[in-house]
């Protein structure tokens, strides 16, 4: 399933410089108009609301409250994949993942395309965590150096000093420590988004939640009955159609006769398809 208003000749066709986009200046610091509900709800949400947000990069943004928030560019398919994409990046960046928030990525394919589908937003094949785990990895780490380089400087003490626990910045010498969304409130976001070499990523031996057992984050609204499914849409003026795809891959139908089908209350159109055919109806 596709998730981009783009068409198929405007697709942008996804090179390292096109994808490393997300990691580059303030372009790299783009604000998305995330939801408040991101943030907090209830009764959280005056200090949401007061709490500062910052764009580290198009992938993630972090709040003076804690919260990080994390673009998932895949549709929820029943695989894992809401959860399993910002999850990598989260690794890298060392984010206590219960102050993580998921939020589905607008479509934008030269910033959230898969490498695997030429740069397109494209969700099949069971390849988006294959595609997607070297360029999440390198932007998490990314963001993860610009909160250690902003930390050195806030305590005036070499950034080689400092490592992270889960969200958080630790110069050990000291004992001090910095959250990240106390990060957030003085950070200065760099022109050009730092390099992070191969060998720099994390070792497998160093994971705290790749290969752990994770719950997936739509897991309780499957459970209690509050998860929204395509099914579940409504819009004004809405139709439904259905697809009756040929038996054998790559043919097509010879003859339709929808007759039948048109005398059905509500059927507006029968649509031939090079695969098939098509109905439009107004209910289901």
């Amino acid at each position: 399933m596709r998730r981009t208003a783009q068409n198929k000749d405007s697709q942008v066709v996804m090179s390292r410089r096109h994808f490393m986009i997300g990691a580059a200046g303030l372009t790299f610091g783009v604000a998305l108009g995330l939801p408040a509900s991101v943030f907090g709800a209830g009764s959280a949400k005056g200090a949401a609301s007061a709490a500062k947000r910052v764009s580290m990069n198009p992938w993630v943004t972090l709040s003076t409250d804690g919260t990080i928030a994390i673009m998932s560019p895949a549709v929820e398919m029943g695989q894992g994949s809401l959860t399993s994409l910002p999850l990598i990046l989260a690794e890298e960046l060392d984010a206590d993942w219960s102050k993580v928030r998921i939020v589905p990525a607008p479509p934008n394919d030269a910033l959230y395309g898969n490498p695997g589908f030429g740069g397109m937003m494209y969700t099949a094949g069971s390849n988006a965590v294959t595609s997607y785990f070297k360029p999440l990895r390198v932007f998490g780490a990314q963001v993860r150096r610009v909160l250690l380089d902003n930390a050195a400087r806030h305590w005036g003490v070499p950034v080689e000093e400092l490592t992270t626990e889960p969200s958080k910045v630790v110069h050990a010498k000291s004992g001090r420590r910095l959250g990240y969304g106390e990060i957030a409130a003085f950070a200065e976001i760099p022109a050009t988004a730092p390099e992070i070499k191969p060998e720099e990523l994390k070792k497998p031996s160093q994971f705290r939640l790749i290969g752990k057992d994770v719950m997936r984050v739509e897991l309780p609204t499957k459970v209690n009955g509050s998860a929204l499914y395509s099914i579940d849409v409504q819009v004004p003026g809405m139709i439904y159609g259905a697809v009756l795809r040929a038996p054998v891959e790559g043919s097509s139908p010879e003859n339709i006769d929808d007759s039948a089908a048109r005398k059905v209350a509500g059927v507006r159109k029968v649509v031939r398809l090079p695969y098939g055919v098509g109905v439009l109806a107004d209910t289901p």
